[in-house]
């Protein structure tokens, strides 16, 4: 078993084209809404998805000189980032970054994968569940980031090159598509599944600044739909 950091990180290096047939692109898209579609799938992928989203409000956080305290997932779905700071803009960016966090991994890796750099992609979010593993402070958020960096790691290491350009798209499209699907369900939290209401970031947002949820739903909406713009962009491109 070869460890060695140095080598892996020159075979991630490694421009990787992209030439993938119809055929392949089908399978990509079929793989992907398997893993988003499916409510019994979902159960367990969108555990990933949540620990992406929680990954966005800890970036976001320490960015703007918060000190995370602790990272907490339920096999509900659910997920708490604690963080101390001061200062209701902290508050702001750190709540705001959430529900976009999938969708902007997906943009930032199919930007990526664009410029001929799928093997980089992989590394670099391999180490977003390094970064997670260090704020963990219950029994699923260790499993689930365990789990994670495991297998991101195990392709680092261990996967062939050309491999890289069909894992990052999946990892990419799957990670855009559950993106999509948690900000249509935040949107019924608002509109009719009030009672959830509490679970809301915009909500939580508009509480701690003494504003009203909906004008943090719109924050959340455009900073979405420029990741969103963006991957598309980048996934046009690679068509």
């Amino acid at each position: 078993m070869n460890l060695d950091i140095a080598q892996a990180w020159d075979r991630l290096a490694q421009p990787v084209d992209v030439a993938l047939n119809q055929w392949q692109w089908l399978i990509l898209a079929f793989l992907i809404l398997v893993l988003v579609v499916p409510r019994p799938v979902w159960r367990i992928t969108g555990l990933y998805s949540t620990l992406i989203h929680e990954l966005g409000h800890i970036v976001a956080a320490l960015f703007t000189g918060r000190y995370v305290a602790g990272l907490r997932l339920g096999w509900d779905h659910s997920g708490e980032v604690r963080s101390i700071g001061r200062g209701k803009f902290s508050v702001i960016i750190a709540g705001i970054f959430g529900y976009p966090a999938p969708i902007w991994v997906s943009a930032l890796m199919l930007w990526g994968i664009s410029a001929g750099y799928a093997g980089r992609a992989l590394g670099i979010y391999a180490l977003l569940f390094l970064l997670a593993l260090v704020f963990v402070r219950n029994w699923p958020a260790f499993v689930v980031c365990t789990i994670s960096a495991a297998v991101a790691l195990g392709v680092v290491f261990f996967a062939p090159v050309d491999a890289y350009l069909y894992l990052a798209l999946l990892i990419a499209g799957f990670l855009l598509l559950a993106g999509l699907k948690d900000f249509v369900k935040l949107l019924a939290v608002h509109l009719w599944r009030r009672k959830d209401i509490a679970q809301s970031d915009a909500y939580l947002i508009a509480a701690a600044t003494r504003t009203f949820p909906s004008l943090w739903l719109l924050a959340i909406a455009i900073l979405g739909s420029g990741g969103l713009w963006w991957a598309l962009l980048s996934l046009t491109g690679l068509l």
